[in-house]
């Protein structure tokens, strides 16, 4: 349970990071799935550094564990865009409280997949 709380509570700064960053460039006239690409690039990168040191713990394999949590977060991101793309595009949702929801549909496949693949250290199943 520690793991999720503190995979939350690195996903709270990340969402921070995203939407705050999102929201910037949508201003600054950016196309809003370009803007969306961007600013998910960003949270990928913070969310990288915090999962690795403090929520999984992981001291080796940086290259390795990186290039798995790129795929993890593409993944995500695939999830991210599409369902921003539908929830603008075809239920016309205002694009801000649409990165919201996205973002959180995002969340759980995120976690699962960086916990059972990423950062996946062979632990007992009763640990999250």
């Amino acid at each position: 349970m520690t793991k999720f709380l503190k995979f939350g509570a690195v996903g709270i700064f990340n969402t921070l990071i995203t939407i705050g960053s999102f929201t910037l460039f949508v201003y600054l006239g950016i196309n809003y799935l370009i803007a969306n690409i961007i600013a998910y690039g960003l949270g990928t990168v913070n969310s990288f550094f915090w999962n690795k040191n403090w929520v999984f713990q992981e001291k080796s394999g940086t290259l390795t564990l990186f290039l798995k949590f790129v795929v993890v977060n593409l993944i995500t991101l695939g999830i991210n865009t599409l369902s921003l793309f539908i929830l603008v595009d075809q239920l016309n949702t205002h694009s801000a409280a649409a990165q919201v929801i996205s973002t959180f549909l995002g969340m759980f496949v995120n976690f699962f997949l960086n916990q059972k693949w990423t950062f996946n250290k062979k632990k007992p199943h009763h640990e999250l």
